[in-house]
């Protein structure tokens, strides 16, 4: 397909892109359809400024006063990198995310007749994450950034020709919320779909596992607070069939592995840690060693609720299906494959009920999860945006 030859395609990322697989994904389909891709973000200081990766030109450009937009100086630092990126001639400005949204609508301002897109992959609307900050300085500061950056998107939106999110409802309420001329287009962040290469009865080797014992696999983040991580531990220790795997590598990881570690009936029967794979295809193939998939995700706030969810999908395309709390996503998803249960966050009962139901099911749902893995696949999803570029760009 070469649909999109020589289009010059700028996107506009507001992390250092050592990696971030959407973001690759949409840069190397915009490629095999024929166009030039470079991408513009966030330095760091183990990386070069400048490299090619897989056909992406890479420009490490920004400092952090990308994210102040209250700070001295930040409409310098807009202004300066719209400048720069004009010049070098390209047809269509991308944006990931509302930081850089500002620098496009710039460049909007610059150059009218260049298309820009928005992709948004939060719904910040919904997401006051200043709440989370500990001292109440913190959160005014906090409070008063976030609303400003809530304007800034609400105005530079309007320039967009086109806007992108991750999931329906986020679509919907951008839609709604500032009025916008068409519904955003849904790209959902699916992995390419792989043969699974499972090693079989890797967790039970490992780990000194009897044969009929379950394993329930949690990847990635973990957002349980310590009085839910007890309580899980708890059904967990109760129930002699089954085991609980995290897969991890974050601040959070390790403190659940310290506190574990304080617990030596916790460690040496219940609760057992392993290292976060480097790619995502890998860490699927080792989930899939596993049974049962945990996703926990805090009811705290609607961004979240609404949002897609990679880990979902990691654990259906390793073929597990899953425990979890409910986001719209995966119950959308559940009412069309049936291969999920799910708990509310606090309820120790339900998450209870939510195993039983799963064990007892199991066969069912398992075969349900292997079908519903062959509906994912970025190749496919991939053409929607294909398609978006053709059509704009034909106006």
């Amino acid at each position: 397909d070469s649909s999109l030859k020589n289009i010059k395609i700028a996107m506009l990322l507001d992390n250092d892109f050592v990696s971030d697989a959407r973001v690759e994904k949409e840069a190397v389909s915009l490629i095999k359809s024929g166009a030039e891709v470079t991408v513009y973000c966030t330095r760091n200081e183990k990386h070069p400024d400048s490299e090619n990766r897989v056909g992406i030109q890479i420009n490490r450009v920004f400092d952090e006063s990308y994210n102040a937009p209250l700070r001295k100086g930040y409409a310098d630092f807009i202004k300066h990198h719209a400048k720069n990126i004009v010049r070098e001639e390209f047809a269509v400005i991308h944006c990931h995310d509302f930081h850089m949204l500002s620098i496009g609508a710039e460049i909007k301002k610059i150059a009218p007749q260049l298309i820009l897109i928005y992709d948004a992959h939060e719904y910040l609307k919904g997401w006051p994450y200043y709440q989370t900050a500990t001292s109440i300085k913190s959160r005014l500061k906090g409070k008063i950034v976030w609303n400003k950056l809530l304007q800034k998107e609400k105005k530079e939106i309007k320039l967009a020709d086109f806007v992108v999110t991750v999931s329906d409802e986020i679509s919907k309420r951008l839609w709604k919320n500032y009025n916008l001329p068409s519904v955003p287009l849904v790209l959902n962040n699916f992995p390419y779909n792989f043969e699974l290469e499972t090693v079989p009865n890797y967790f039970h080797d490992k780990f000194n596992f009897e044969a009929d014992q379950i394993v329930l696999v949690h990847s990635g983040t973990i957002y349980h607070t310590d009085e839910q991580l007890n309580e899980l531990f708890k059904i967990v220790t109760e129930n002699p069939l089954l085991k609980l795997v995290f897969i991890g590598n974050r601040p959070r990881f390790d403190e659940v592995k310290e506190m574990v570690s304080k617990n030596p009936q916790l460690l040496e029967s219940t609760v057992y840690f392993h290292e976060y794979l480097p790619n995502q295809q890998a860490n699927i193939n080792l989930i899939s060693s596993g049974d049962i998939g945990l996703l926990h995700v805090r009811d705290l706030w609607e961004a979240h609720k609404i949002t897609f969810s990679n880990r979902f999908v990691e654990y259906i395309m390793a073929g597990l299906p899953v425990i979890g709390t409910p986001q719209t996503f995966t119950k959308q998803f559940n009412d069309k494959f049936d291969c999920c249960t799910f708990y509310s966050e606090d309820n120790t009962t339900e998450l209870k009920d939510a195993i039983d139901k799963m064990i007892l099911r199991y066969k069912d749902l398992k075969k349900n999860t292997l079908e519903a893995r062959t509906s994912i696949d970025w190749e496919k999803e991939s053409q929607k945006l294909i398609r978006l570029y053709q059509k704009v760009l034909n106006g």
